[in-house]
């Protein structure tokens, strides 16, 4: 028996970012530079798109490139500084820092979703909303306090930027959600990789390095973006961005536990908090839509 499209579209959701989540501790336990990183990841999943393309969207998603028009064009632009902002910021600050911040996202594609789409979160929508936000400031705040030294607001800031260019693709996606956008990630790939190429000496990367790097990319990028588009083509924005909030909770968690990047007491407790935030929200959808569908273009 087939499922209802909405469980497909919550399954697809919670899967994104766990695969996401496994990129902190990887990139931690790789001595490479971010340049090197970037080159690397963008070319596993160079790799592995074809296949996944071919396997399971079909070849027709390409004429859904075409069609989109200017959306093409801004989700491929949104892509290209994903892939790039993040691994800098990954290595100017802590794991923690950076997936935190980046969980700023959400509550950008809320307001956005109200005034573009007509998604609007209600009156519980709204507290959960707040609640989640509430536990970004202790991180935030902690990350001030600590200053500049050895870079770390600047990775935060990278991680902003990374926040922004998030929304702005899941508004655009969801905005066409008749349309498979899933392509543009590979014409992403392939410019941030070049744009790597020319800053770094890529081939400096040893091949066992350069190996786990790339199925890093296959993992985070061709499957975890893979899981992400198509939860957008199911479920309101709204909904798969507060769900991809598992990514900061899971993140430092996996850096703690395998090369031991304790996070700070502030980046604990604002984890914590999101983490309520996201049980209300699924009580609060369970209640809402049980197992029926949302307003959705499924393909």
């Amino acid at each position: 028996m087939a499922l209802p499209p909405r469980m497909i579209g919550l399954a697809c959701a919670v899967a994104a970012p766990l695969c996401w989540s496994v990129g902190g501790a990887v990139m931690r336990s790789i001595p490479a530079s971010a340049w090197e990183m970037v080159f690397w990841r963008s070319i596993g999943h160079m790799l592995a798109f074809p296949i996944l393309l071919w396997a399971v969207f079909g070849w027709r998603s390409l004429r859904d490139m075409r069609r989109a028009g200017w959306r093409s064009a801004v989700v491929t632009a949104c892509m290209v500084g994903t892939f790039t902002f993040h691994v800098l910021a990954i290595t100017t600050t802590t794991v923690a820092n950076v997936l935190i911040v980046q969980s700023i996202s959400p509550f950008l594609v809320v307001v956005a979703a109200a005034l573009l789409l007509g998604e609007r979160p209600g009156r519980a929508g709204w507290a959960v909303v707040a609640l989640a936000f509430a536990g970004l400031l202790p991180v935030i705040g902690g990350s001030l306090l600590a200053g500049g030294g050895g870079g770390r607001l600047e990775g935060d800031l990278w991680a902003l930027a990374v926040a922004l260019g998030s929304a702005t693709m899941v508004i655009t996606v969801r905005g066409g959600a008749g349309f498979n956008l899933f392509p543009g990630t590979w014409f992403a790939a392939a410019i941030a990789a070049v744009i790597a190429a020319a800053i770094d000496p890529v081939l400096e990367t040893s091949p066992g390095d350069a190996a786990i790097l790339a199925l890093l990319g296959i993992v985070q990028s061709t499957i975890g973006l893979a899981f992400f588009f198509t939860a957008l083509r199911y479920l309101p924005a709204i909904e798969v961005s507060l769900i991809t909030l598992l990514e900061p909770v899971l993140g430092p968690l996996w850096a703690w536990l395998f090369v031991g990047e304790e996070p700070p007491a502030s980046t604990l407790a604002g984890g914590a908090v999101v983490l309520a935030a996201l049980g209300v929200n699924a009580a609060v959808a369970a209640r809402r839509y049980g197992t029926a569908t949302v307003p959705a273009n499924p393909p």
